[in-house]
């Protein structure tokens, strides 16, 4: 080989080591299950559903996570401050799971979800009926998702969901971001009391 083949093949093994090089450089992380997620912690399980409260501090950045089942996550604060920290809180939103991601929080104050996964009914076959005062937000094939409003003094009568939910508090005496899964047949009710915040939940129906 000539010298300038030998210069040509030198330049290109070089140009070709910083393309590898580059790509290596571009991979995105392994990802970690979103329980290993050191922000992301389990509060509650049962066989119909999981539930993780993500509290993520001023300027934290999450490790790369894994939701592989599907899931609700409910906005109990958005690390904003002002008029801003009050955008989107309340929010349900619903995700097919088996994506990863990292999350950012690059507010001044805490940025904190619910994450709900419904595995399964705990009824499959009971019949679904409104509930007096409850809207449906979200219906598909996985899910219900209503919500409750209540002003101070208001209340709500006794009912029964014929279906086992999760239950987020978004505001109440309960405190915001309190969560409980309530089994199918259980009576409940629920009150604004005087002195008390307005009282607002999210309640999560597994099909």
């Amino acid at each position: 080989m000539s010298k300038s083949g030998e210069v040509r093949a030198a330049t290109s093994l070089k140009v070709l080591g910083l393309m590898l090089a580059g790509s290596l450089l571009g991979q995105a992380p392994t990802a970690v299950p979103v329980e290993q997620e050191p922000k992301h912690k389990v509060v509650f399980k049962n066989e119909f559903v999981r539930i993780i409260d993500a509290t993520l501090p001023a300027g934290y950045v999450t490790l790369n996570h894994t939701h592989d089942a599907d899931n609700i996550s409910v906005t109990i604060s958005n690390g904003r401050e002002g008029e801003a920290a009050m955008r989107g809180l309340g929010r349900a939103g619903f995700a097919r799971g088996g994506y990863s991601h990292s999350v950012t929080n690059s507010g001044p104050g805490v940025m904190r979800y619910i994450v709900v996964e419904p595995l399964k009914a705990d009824r499959p076959h009971a019949t679904s009926a409104l509930p007096p005062n409850h809207t449906l937000e979200t219906q598909n094939d996985r899910v219900r998702i209503y919500r409750i409003k209540l002003a101070i003094g208001e209340s709500l009568a006794s009912h029964v969901h014929e279906t086992g939910r999760v239950e987020v508090t978004v505001s109440g005496p309960e405190g915001p971001g309190a969560s409980r899964w309530v089994p199918g047949g259980v009576i409940h009710s629920l009150q604004a009391p005087a002195g008390s915040p307005a009282v607002e939940v999210v309640e999560i129906e597994p099909k």
